[in-house]
């Protein structure tokens, strides 16, 4: 029940993180396409277009990032995981979440502090138009401590399936005289 609770919860927070990155992907495209737009029919780049998309670009890439791992649609290396045996790559998955949670919750750690920082001084990129450095500054730590939130949530059902007795299944009858000839 809480699962499904704990579920629902973070698939609308991933939906609404989704819709950002989308909204600021779709701002990206408008702005890249106007400056080129108007660099080639008026001769006159776009004010700032370099610069608005170099500070939106980190919040396109972190929106996404907790829908990616709520439905494991994230870089797998397949064809090395599928050449180890099924002891190693039970030991994989269950290595894997406390790893994601020690470098998703770190870069969640430091970033805070610079995020704080980049508001307070209204921190602005510089050349002839100041485009806010700070909206993509915070957008780093709520996403990367979104994502250690969700593997927190994953490794916790790991162990609880861990933990659950497991049913012995029965070895097939083999009929030993199919072997003799």
């Amino acid at each position: 029940m809480i699962d499904k609770m704990i579920d629902k919860i973070m698939d609308r927070i991933a939906w609404g993180m989704s819709v950002i990155g989308a909204f600021v992907l779709l701002l990206m495209l408008v702005v890249t396409v106007s400056d080129v737009v108007a660099d080639k029919l008026l001769n006159q780049p776009f004010p700032g277009a370099t610069e608005l998309v170099m500070s939106i670009m980190p919040i396109s890439v972190c929106a996404f990032m907790l829908s990616l791992q709520i439905k494991k649609r994230h870089i797998a290396i397949d064809i090395m995981v599928n050449m180890l045996g099924p002891k190693a790559r039970v030991f994989l998955q269950l290595l894997t979440p406390p790893c994601g949670i020690f470098l998703f919750g770190l870069l969640t750690w430091l970033s805070v502090p610079l995020a704080i920082h980049s508001v307070r001084i209204g921190e602005h990129t510089g050349g002839n138009v100041g485009v806010p450095m700070y909206p993509a500054k915070v957008m780093i730590p709520i996403a990367t401590g979104l994502v250690t939130i969700q593997l927190i949530i994953e490794l916790v059902r790991i162990l609880r399936e861990w933990k659950k007795p497991q049913t012995a299944v029965a070895a097939p009858a083999v009929d030993i005289s199919d072997n003799i000839s």
